[in-house]
């Protein structure tokens, strides 16, 4: 049997004189679906005789009933798309536990799967009165499905906004690179201690991300890094005529390995003040104190190692886990919260599109097949490959049965191959699933 994923058509054809509805559905179904043809799976598709109105009323209609297909077919499938989302992996899947759903088996309409909905249709006079005008039938189905895309806006984005700060935050916990995670939740008082760290006011702990296949030569030449920047003349002539490196020697120290990502300790010269002075004519000229560090990052990373700059707090990790432990609570219950929405929306939305597919219909047949309104509607899931024979079919039935004369009959089948897309019937076409 074809799976939900396989196409309908909903057919209508006019019901033949001095027969019943039930007689017109066999004699369809002799030239479609019996063992002869076993072109389609065949179900009687049952649409009320809703109010006609005028012709031009009708003629109108017509024209707008294609767009709100379409319109309310896309609501359907954002839905839909939404929900398959949050089942397939992703963030829910990979940092929230206990999320994951079981795809399109679990949207269901009106508590069935949907082939069991379609085979079996009814129309629901509680929530579309078939008293109502038709134009004034389509725009309440409108509003409705409007109002639920508005609602799927409105979660999603409180949805989307909690994930990528749940994602964001995973990130700093170690998920990316060294160079870029937030190094609270890396050097944990379990890994480190203030003993590790110094920052007075002259000397300042960085901590270098070294990779593992460069840690040797950052041993034996991190004390070198911007040899040019510090200051080492007589304070009583010009400290910059010697000249080195703002690290002091011996500071570097391995802190912890990631992989084979190393993070170490150095300790270097915050700064240098070269004191003011008198020029020839006696006027004072300010001191300038020169920043070590950025020009000391700079140098490093000409060296391929990053340096971060990181001051010790014990309390910083707890308080970092107890801020994802709450988001990723947060993002579960909106997790939760989008799926339920979608699964209950979804089938109403699948409802209102199929009332939608059943009064374009119904329109359709009447300005094709003329008043008295006096047509059957069968929904049809063709079998794979039998589309064609099953189009050639129908056609074959109306030319035997009825006496509705068109262009479509005087076509012939080369004509109609060649890409027509004007039949002798009416025929909609349509997936439960995208």
């Amino acid at each position: 049997m074809a799976s939900d994923e396989a196409s309908y058509w909903l057919v209508t054809v006019p019901n033949e004189k001095t027969k019943n509805a039930d007689q017109t559905f066999s004699h369809l179904r002799s030239f479609t679906s019996s063992s002869r043809a076993d072109l389609a799976e065949m179900h009687r598709f049952e649409i009320p005789s809703l109010l006609v109105g005028t012709l031009d009323s009708l003629m109108s209609l017509s024209d707008d009933l294609q767009k709100v297909d379409m319109s309310v077919e896309n609501v359907v499938r954002k839905i839909q798309r939404q929900y398959l989302e949050e089942t397939a992996d992703g963030i829910s899947n990979d940092h929230v536990p206990g999320v994951a759903g079981h795809g399109e088996a679990d949207l269901r309409i009106d508590g069935r799967a949907a082939s069991a909905y379609l085979h079996s249709f009814n129309w629901d006079k509680a929530k579309f009165p078939d008293r109502r005008p038709l134009p004034e039938m389509v725009k309440l189905i409108q509003s409705g499905v409007a109002k639920k895309e508005e609602e799927l806006k409105q979660i999603m984005g409180a949805y989307t906004e909690k994930k990528q700060k749940l994602s964001i935050a995973s990130r700093g916990r170690g998920g990316g690179a060294l160079s870029t995670a937030d190094l609270k939740t890396v050097l944990t008082s379990e890994v480190v201690s203030a003993s590790d760290f110094i920052n007075t006011e002259y000397l300042k702990t960085m901590v270098a991300v070294v990779p593992k296949s460069a840690e040797k030569n950052w041993l034996s030449t991190y004390h070198t890094l911007a040899s040019d920047i510090a200051g080492y003349g007589p304070e009583s002539d010009n400290r910059m005529a010697v000249r080195g490196s703002p690290v002091v020697p011996g500071s570097a120290r391995m802190l912890h390995q990631v992989g084979e990502t190393m993070l170490y300790a150095v300790t270097i010269l915050k700064g240098q003040y070269q004191a003011g002075f008198y020029d020839d004519e006696g006027q004072f000229e300010a001191g300038v104190y020169t920043d070590f560090v950025e020009p000391f990052k700079q140098a490093a990373r000409g060296a391929k190692i990053a340096i971060r700059e990181y001051n010790f707090d014990p309390e910083a990790a707890v308080v970092e886990q107890r801020v994802m432990a709450q988001t990723m609570a947060e993002v579960r219950r909106l997790h939760s919260t989008m799926k339920r929405w979608c699964s209950t929306n979804f089938g109403e939305a699948f409802i209102a599109w199929m009332h939608i597919k059943a009064i374009r219909a119904f329109v359709e047949s009447v300005l094709r097949y003329g008043l008295p309104v006096n047509f059957v509607a069968v929904l049809y899931r063709p079998n794979s490959g039998r589309e064609n024979k099953l189009r050639h079919a129908i056609t074959e039935y109306m030319r035997t049965y009825t006496d509705q004369s068109s262009l479509a009959f005087a076509l012939d089948d080369d004509e109609k191959d060649k890409g027509t897309d004007f039949s002798p019937f009416f025929v909609s076409q349509f997936k439960p699933f995208a």
